[in-house]
């Protein structure tokens, strides 16, 4: 496979890995904090925008970021998130998991017919 295509396939299967038994979101969480410092984030983030030079891409960095930022000031301050005004985003979001729950459910039956063939 083409290293791009790759790549997107790794950007899928993060949706699909949720759904996975042993799953556990802070392991996931944890392991990018200790790779990712946020200066690390910010410079990578500017290089992929020197790279790509897309205005959308450049405000789809900075939100992100900002985000990050936010989450982990958040996190240092133990600030409660439960007013966060969130509840349509994480419809739509229970939606797209939900999509790719079925996907993955799929996936997991084909895997296990073939390796009972």
């Amino acid at each position: 496979m083409k290293p791009k295509c790759n790549f997107i396939l790794a950007l899928e299967r993060t949706l699909y890995d949720v759904h996975q038994s042993d799953y556990y979101p802070l392991k996931d969480i944890e392991a990018f904090w200790k790779q990712y410092p946020i200066g690390m984030i910010k410079d990578n983030l500017i290089e992929l925008q020197s790279k790509v030079n897309s205005e959308q891409l450049s405000a789809f960095s900075l939100d992100l970021l900002k985000a990050l930022v936010a989450y982990l000031s958040a996190h240092l301050s133990n600030l409660d998130l439960t007013p966060l005004s969130l509840s349509e985003v994480f419809e739509t979001s229970k939606e797209e998991l939900k999509a790719s729950k079925e996907i993955s459910d799929f996936f997991l039956r084909v895997s296990q017919s073939n390796a009972n063939s």
